[in-house]
């Protein structure tokens, strides 16, 4: 037991130093990179040439992905509002730029933005605000972990997911055996949910199926973004590349997660894609170009147009009885 505690104080120690950051940084790095050497692999043996002819010429998809992108700032800035006095505006472009440094820089790094923002312009506390997050953050988790549960449970039960196809002869009772697990765990938590969270129980609740219903809309606009391009395709192919992709992006610290899921698709059998290998790329790697400009064509003004403009209106100093009310209550929290 000693030499057993002397190790973890040494590996937690080496933790905290700056080469085990440095370190990290590296292997994440390394990781995006090998990610993308592999992705250009797959694409040059689908043709470049078939993927730019590829690309969807539907305006609906493009439609669908203006929606996708900012369906997330939009409904922060609702669940938030009751907990952070200021104008709508102001916190959709806190939100927005939350979500470019998230899907753009590295998981989490938008979070750190909105703490740092919410002490600058809002005078919140740093601690205060953190716990607001991080209850918001579990809600948000388990939320995800549910629909995601309930998808995969869907697809099984369905026979939607090819199972058989994608892991070999697995006895399909150590899957449903891992959704149980998954729902003991969430069970067990709302058990403990006094001593996990700080906010009231029913607003709690209210967050988890606010967070629920939001990861199920996405749910349905993925899949009628991928329709919409090839309505022909079967939905074991839209099940499947929806279960990739939805497992990929609940990786936590994973710089390119919407790369992964592209590589894990592309490596789809032949017989389960059908021939639409080109299409699918194509459709895929045109909603990750379109992500990144509009993320960059809303960072910058906003963080300019941000810079001089205090967060509170003139409005919400009129109705300071009711603010300081809703401060102390967050302050509480």
């Amino acid at each position: 037991m000693n030499r057993f505690s002397t190790i973890r104080t040494r590996l937690e120690d080496f933790a905290r130093s700056d080469s085990a950051k440095r370190l990290g940084k590296i292997l994440r790095v390394a990781g995006a990179i090998a990610v993308i050497a592999f992705l250009v692999r797959s694409l040059s043996g689908i043709g470049w040439g078939n993927l730019i002819q590829e690309m969807p010429r539907t305006p609906w998809f493009y439609v669908i992905i203006v929606v996708m992108y900012f369906l997330l700032p939009v409904f922060e800035t609702f669940v938030y509002r009751p907990f952070l006095k200021a104008p709508k505006r102001t916190l959709l472009s806190a939100f927005i730029r939350k979500k470019v440094l998230n899907l753009d820089l590295m998981g989490y790094s938008g979070e750190v933005f909105l703490l740092m923002w919410a002490k600058q312009r809002l005078g919140i506390a740093r601690s205060t605000m953190l716990r607001l997050m991080v209850d918001m953050g579990i809600t948000s988790s388990i939320g995800g972990l549910t629909a995601s549960g309930l998808l995969l449970g869907f697809l099984l039960f369905f026979d939607v997911l090819p199972l058989d196809m994608l892991i070999g002869d697995t006895d399909r009772t150590v899957v449903w055996g891992f959704l149980l697990i998954v729902a003991v765990l969430g069970l067990t938590g709302y058990q403990f949910r006094h001593k996990v969270f700080k906010l009231p129980g029913s607003t709690i609740l209210k967050l988890y199926a606010a967070h629920l219903g939001r990861y199920m809309v996405i749910y349905v606009l993925q899949i009628a973004q991928w329709w919409v391009v090839l309505p022909d395709v079967s939905f074991v192919v839209w099940g499947t590349m929806l279960a990739i992709w939805t497992v990929t992006n609940r990786l936590p610290f994973l710089m390119t997660r919407d790369l992964v899921a592209i590589a894990l698709i592309l490596e789809l059998p032949g017989s389960l894609l059908g021939g639409v290998e080109s299409a699918v790329a194509a459709m895929l790697l045109t909603r990750i170009a379109a992500d990144r400009v509009i993320g960059f064509s809303m960072f910058v003004p906003l963080s300019l147009a941000s810079g001089g403009r205090k967060a509170l209106t003139t409005e919400e100093a009129e109705d300071e009885s009711s603010e300081s009310e809703e401060t102390a209550e967050v302050q509480h929290v």
